[in-house]
């Protein structure tokens, strides 16, 4: 074994017998384990995991697996919280024109919702703006400062958005329109003259969790005004409802944008989830229905059934229908507008599949390719919806980052995706001279460039990236492991313990653990449908005295007799490698341990992530 250039949270030990991947155990102290394992009762492999996320006491632990809003800090906490609820409640109660700025994907779309039905509760005059996606791209533009000033706007209220607009603010400002922007996008190096500003990335801002997503700020907002108006008296029923019902749109947001579930996001997102199924929003419901889900949604749900296809409008020239299905009256209503969204997302994979396989044409047909650490494409044919899309998977397809840019005449609006370790927006604000708008975050970005630049900019930010990206990272997949584990330890019980660490996603993966000597025991299967999935069963055996690497206490008995272990495994999407294993092969595995309710009491089955000889 080799050592990795240390986590934040762990030591990373990878194996030398990586073929296409590199497998990283993670490491944690023994004496943290075994605190966890004493104070709250629960199996060593479900303490490691905790650790591995950050949770390394007890009190950490608990606050992990059972997230409440105790735990959410106070929205005053903002610097500029207070002359902000002192400026809407002053516009709500003297009946001025208010102007919501959202954005056309889930978390601006969610954000503005969550405050047009916050008006509604509070009977204020409330107008939205989203903007065209392709025609105006993201955020504020002069278009809609003018037109606002026209129909009579006096304050404006931007989410997810507004950080970077120095000339618009300054042109509300001119005239007479104040602002407050509520926004998490990466911060540029002058602040917009907003009357209110409420970003956690500002370096002065005071709050202690930075990673909030857009609509945990709007979240933010609408909680303290309605603390202020309550006038210091415990809130209502109708103000309570409405802040656990909002915590769903945060969910979805926090999913969606892809922030770390942790913190507070954890908080939010696993409140959210579970009060989707019965939300008082009729389009969260009418969203479940045409989803087909009819339980609480996991973090995968979301990411791959519900934001699909609140972000499908957005990305075909509908921009406003997330938002106008948040923000139904009723659930007929909603349930209209959700079938349209769900007819918008098939012919969105449409597009998505004809542009990624010309995406990877592009690339594997130009050799010079080979050696950008960055892939820059630009394209007629590229559609400005669905360039973000495409670009995650070009960068997953050859591991590298990736921006896409579709062209329309003289210029182009684009995204881009990260690999761990390289912060995109970093890398554009180094050349921002080629570009006429950029804004995002370390592992996401979008643009607006003229095609003269195209080729610029492809030069300086490989020029970049070959100062920031490690060799070994550009060049090696990683699957990150969170320990060596004994198979006779897992039990039904310890894996439903490892289920309350839902929601997973960025910051808060799928718990995967490694385990040695595993032998085949019956002939594998390839089950399913395309190159299908494979199906094994396997057992490990641990002689007596023998101890499992890393998955024991240093200072803990040797085992005194022999045990077994024998389980059902499958491999999704894994059975064009059926001939690398027979009946009494031996293998090294990684998987993630599942309960499995199919044709019987609750079992444990292991979903393999990968395996080696």
């Amino acid at each position: 074994m080799s050592t990795k250039a240390a986590s934040t949270r762990a030591t990373r030990v990878v194996s030398d017998d990586a073929v296409d991947c590199a497998w990283c155990v993670a490491g944690q102290r023994s004496s943290h384990v075994r605190a966890l394992c004493d104070a709250l009762k629960i199996p060593e492999y479900v303490a490691r995991a905790l650790i591995h996320r950050g949770a390394k006491d007890p009190e950490a632990a608990v606050q992990f697996l059972k997230p409440s809003s105790h735990q959410l800090e106070d929205p005053f906490v903002f610097r500029h919280m207070e002359i902000a609820v002192e400026r809407v409640l002053r516009a709500v109660r003297n009946g001025e024109k208010i102007l919501i700025q959202g954005d056309y994907d889930v978390d601006g779309s969610t954000s503005a919702a969550l405050l047009v039905n916050l008006f509604r509760l509070l009977g204020a005059d409330a107008e939205v703006s989203i903007p065209s996606r392709a025609e105006e791209g993201y955020g504020l533009n002069e278009r809609i400062i003018r037109d606002a000033a026209k129909s009579g706007v006096k304050l404006l209220i931007t989410c997810d958005n507004g950080t970077t607009a120095n000339k618009e603010i300054a042109l509300a400002n001119e005239l007479g329109i104040d602002s407050v922007i509520t926004d998490h996008h990466t911060v540029g190096e002058t602040l917009p003259e907003s009357l209110a500003l409420m970003n956690p990335h500002i370096a002065d801002e005071t709050v202690r969790f930075r990673d909030l997503c857009g609509a945990g700020v709007a979240f933010k907002l609408a909680w303290a005004i309605l603390q202020k108006h309550s006038g210091g008296r415990e809130l209502d029923a109708a103000s309570r409802d409405f802040l656990a019902g909002a915590q769903s749109l945060v969910a979805l947001a926090c999913i969606a944008d892809v922030v770390p579930l942790v913190g507070e996001n954890r908080v939010l997102t696993t409140q959210g989830l579970k009060l989707m199924p019965d939300s008082p929003n009729p389009g969260i419901r009418a969203l479940m229905e045409s989803s087909g889900l009819e339980r609480v949604p996991t973090g995968t749900d979301v990411a791959f059934k519900l934001a699909p296809r609140l972000n499908a409008g957005g990305r075909l020239g509908r921009e406003s229908l997330a938002l106008e299905l948040l923000t139904a009256r009723s659930y007929g209503e909603a349930m209209d507008i959700a079938k349209t969204m769900d007819a918008l997302n098939r012919e969105r994979q449409g597009v998505d599949r004809a542009l990624t396989k010309l995406a990877e044409e592009l690339v594997s047909a130009d050799v010079s390719y080979e050696s950008d650490r960055v892939l820059v494409l630009g394209h007629d044919e590229f559609h400005p919806g669905v360039v973000g899309i495409v670009a995650a998977r070009i960068s997953r397809r050859f591991n590298k980052p990736a921006v896409l840019v579709a062209m329309r005449g003289d210029t182009g609006r684009g995204s881009g995706r990260s690999i761990p370790g390289f912060h995109l927006y970093n890398a554009l604000n180094e050349c921002a001279g080629l570009m006429q708008r950029f804004g995002g975050h370390a592992q996401a970005a979008g643009l607006e460039i003229t095609r003269a630049n195209m080729g610029s900019l492809r030069q300086a930010v490989n020029e970049i990236a070959d100062k920031h990206i490690i060799q070994a990272d550009y060049e090696t997949r990683t699957l990150d492991i969170d320990a060596t584990v004994g198979l006779s330890a897992l039990d039904v019980a310890g894996v439903k313990l490892l289920e309350m660490l839902e929601p997973f996603g960025h910051g808060n993966p799928e718990p995967v653990f490694m385990a040695d000597n595993i032998e085949v025991v019956a002939p594998p299967r390839v089950v399913g449908r395309g190159t299908g999935h494979l199906s094994l069963m396997v057992r490990q055996t641990t002689a007596p005295g023998a101890r499992t690497p890393r998955g024991m206490f240093d200072d803990e008995p040797a085992q005194a007799a022999e045990t077994s272990a024998t389980f059902k495994a499958i491999a999704f999407g894994m059975g064009k490698r059926v001939d690398e294993v027979r009946r009494g092969s031996t293998m090294r595995i990684a998987f993630t341990p599942k309960i499995s309710t199919f044709r019987g009491p609750p079992e444990v089955e292991l979903e393999l992530k990968d395996f080696r000889p």
